[in-house]
């Protein structure tokens, strides 16, 4: 989620049937969003985050695709190119990194997931909005096969290997999320998952820079809250994101803050009840104290109920009114206080940007280029780039499915 300075990544997992709330025409953001690298050169690739310290570091991570295998990629502009960097080795026959978070040029973390085990192959799908949600999709890995996370510390010169423990036999690891704000800090949301039962446990984590150190958040009344999203400013203003499940599956989404010294729990006001409840997709702080909550109702197929988008000011929420989405699967701050977000609309497969400017939601699409080469497009981070108006944008376009894919960055008002 969203550190000192990081992206926030998470695709939807269906296609938008409804479209409600103030949602205006704009001329096309061609006009001004710009592709960093054209994707001639970004051929079977798919770049999950970005992050961004200043003018002269931002990053993108993901994975590409060789045939046979995914491979991780993280790849740095210095002030003059985007350029591959060489990670710490990873064990395992198929890798990617999907959550980045940097607090400084010399404080980048990134996390993901490997792969141990013959047969492994990237995923396909009949919707590219399917590669993550906010649960796993249930798609098993073949029987020899084990899914673990990653988590590597760059700082400033090379990348560290973080340890990390393995997950229970029959269960594959992944994290959601990852704020990093020191050498010796980071938070990450972990979960293990069975495919055979489609059950999992998530927990928070804390990296102390010896060991890494489960975190135990509130109860609310008898039952414990489930993490799945974490960011903050610092460590002593850190958010996360987390449900309470009732007894029939019904979940309740809380805001949690701590302040260095203790917890405070609020849930989150929903619009609307709903059968299995509501849950929280996005923080995204907004300065010390207040923090936008992004959620959606709990279901896997898209419903057409608009995205919850809520803001905290440390006393109450308030609304914001309806976007054109039903799941907002990216959403950051720019440098002005603009709050963007990301998703689809009916009858296009290629994602939309909307941005809201204090009064209404405004529509925002990527450059020409992605819609010329591929059948669809997904947005799954963005950034703010300190230090000015500018903003980055990361993802992919793809075709059949992920048959091919181009890996897509894209600026606006940076350089």
């Amino acid at each position: 989620m969203q550190g000192v300075a990081t992206r926030s990544a998470l695709t939807v997992s269906g296609l938008v049937l409804g479209l409600s709330g103030l949602l205006t025409s704009t001329a096309s953001a061609s006009e001004a969003w710009r592709l960093e690298q054209p994707l001639d050169s970004t051929v079977n690739r798919i770049y999950f985050g970005v992050a961004a310290t200043g003018t002269n570091d931002a990053w993108t991570i993901g994975s590409g695709w060789t045939g046979s295998a995914e491979v991780p990629l993280a790849i740095r502009w210095d002030g003059t190119k985007w350029a591959e960097t060489t990670l710490a080795p990873i064990d395992g026959a198929s890798s990617r990194l999907s959550e980045i978070s940097a607090s400084a040029p010399d404080n980048v973390w990134v996390a993901g997931d490997r792969t141990a085990g013959a047969g492994t192959q990237r995923a396909r799908v009949a919707d590219p909005r399917q590669l993550r949600s906010a649960r796993p999709s249930g798609a098993a890995q073949p029987a020899a096969a084990q899914t673990a996370t990653v988590v590597q510390r760059w700082n400033g010169q090379a990348w560290t290997d973080i340890e990390r423990p393995k997950p229970p036999a029959g269960m594959d690891g992944y994290i959601s999320d990852l704020a990093a704000f020191a050498p010796n800090s980071a938070w990450v949301v972990a979960y293990d998952y069975e495919n055979a039962t489609g059950k999992g446990t998530y927990r928070l984590e804390h990296w102390t820079g010896k060991a890494w150190e489960k975190v135990e958040i509130p109860l609310t009344g008898n039952r414990p809250l489930q993490p799945t999203r974490v960011g903050g400013t610092g460590d002593d203003d850190l958010w996360v994101g987390a449900t309470s499940v009732a007894a029939d599956g019904k979940e309740t989404p809380f805001l949690l803050h701590w302040n260095g010294k203790g917890w405070r729990q609020v849930e989150v006001p929903v619009p609307s009840d709903y059968r299995t409840g509501w849950l929280v997709n996005h923080i995204v702080p907004d300065g010390r104290g207040s923090a936008y909550v992004v959620g959606r109702v709990n279901e896997w197929n898209a419903t057409g109920i608009p995205a919850m988008v809520t803001r905290w000011d440390g006393k109450s929420f308030s609304p914001l009114p309806n976007g054109p989405f039903d799941e907002i699967n990216a959403a950051t701050l720019d440098g002005s206080g603009k709050l963007w977000t990301a998703g689809w609309v009916p009858g296009d497969g290629h994602v939309l940007m909307s941005v809201w400017n204090g009064t209404e939601w405004r529509k925002d699409v990527l450059p020409p280029e992605v819609a010329a080469t591929a059948e669809g497009s997904s947005i799954l981070g963005f950034a703010a780039v300190p230090g000015t108006q500018g903003l980055l944008t990361s993802g992919l376009g793809s075709s059949g499915g992920l048959a091919n894919t181009w890996g897509v960055i894209a600026s606006l008002g940076w350089h």
